[in-house]
């Protein structure tokens, strides 16, 4: 990856094919989570920009909040030449994501949001405030293992509650992304958890959001994804929405293939060639 001098530190990124710029937001853990995603034949047509959050595996540190995330994307935009983008986010890289086009909406071309999770003031204040009864305690029990020295062991409660297999989708991504996340883990437990849980973001937030929005969601039986569909409906009522039968979080690396086509018809559609059409 080649790198750039960004708020202070080194930057690692990579830039593939021409065409539109896309750029990938990955989430929590590991570096090269998307990669799988922005290798696949349906981007093929646009110019796909993944980087590695502060952090993370080639990027220095230290860890940032959300500010400082959204102002490294500005810096790499701007070292890109790159005035607008479609952007594809993860997870944490879909919250990001979502912190971008409400601060600089003039930089967001399209927004793909891949299951982020919902904030926790809207999840306190409605329906769904059940789910920070999940949270708290799988991220108190993450913090356990990572203190106890058992790095690897301290993703277990994020992940297995839900059926997920953290080390298989690691492995899926490509080689050394197991040893990413073992290696990183420090940016993301005493770095970033307490943010992503106490992430504050809604309606006013979203109201300065003028891009298009596409919720992407797996269909699989994890208690927070009708939250986060509920999330996204109300911040975006307009948005249009894709729900992949037999898929869950990890699909970005274990199926990449289903995942990328509507999102890069998604793209297409918003594109600036299409508006011209």
């Amino acid at each position: 990856m080649k790198t750039t001098n960004v708020n202070g530190i080194k930057l690692a990124y990579d830039v593939q094919g021409e065409g539109e710029p896309v750029l990938f937001i990955h989430g929590a853990i590991w570096a090269d989570f998307l990669r799988p995603l922005a290798e696949q034949t349906a981007f093929s047509g646009f110019q796909r920009i993944r980087y590695h959050r502060r952090g993370y595996g080639e990027s220095a540190g230290p860890a940032g909040g959300f500010d400082m995330q959204v102002a490294d994307i500005v810096a790499l935009l701007d070292h890109l030449k790159v005035d607008r983008a479609h952007l594809v986010g993860h997870s944490e890289g879909a919250m990001i994501a979502l912190e971008l086009a409400a601060s600089s909406p003039a930089r967001v071309r399209s927004l793909a949001l891949l299951e982020p999770l919902p904030s926790s003031s809207w999840l306190a204040a409605g329906e769904f405030a059940d789910v920070l009864g999940i949270l708290g305690p799988a991220f108190e029990a993450m913090a356990g293992r990572y203190q106890a020295g058992d790095i690897a062991g301290a993703y277990g409660p994020l992940f297995e509650p839900a059926g997920l297999d953290w080390r298989a989708a690691a492995e899926a991504a490509g080689p050394g992304v197991v040893d990413q996340g073992i290696k990183d883990a420090a940016t993301f437990v005493e770095g970033e958890a307490s943010a992503l849980v106490e992430w504050n973001y809604g309606v006013e937030q979203a109201a300065t959001v003028d891009s298009p929005v596409l919720s992407w969601c797996s269909a699989s039986q994890n208690p927070i994804n009708p939250a986060t569909r509920a999330f996204l409906y109300e911040l975006f009522p307009q948005r249009e929405e894709v729900v992949l039968e037999g898929a869950d979080h990890f699909s970005v690396t274990t199926n990449p293939a289903a995942v990328a086509e509507p999102i890069a018809e998604f793209v297409s559609r918003h594109s600036a060639t299409a508006a011209l059409t």
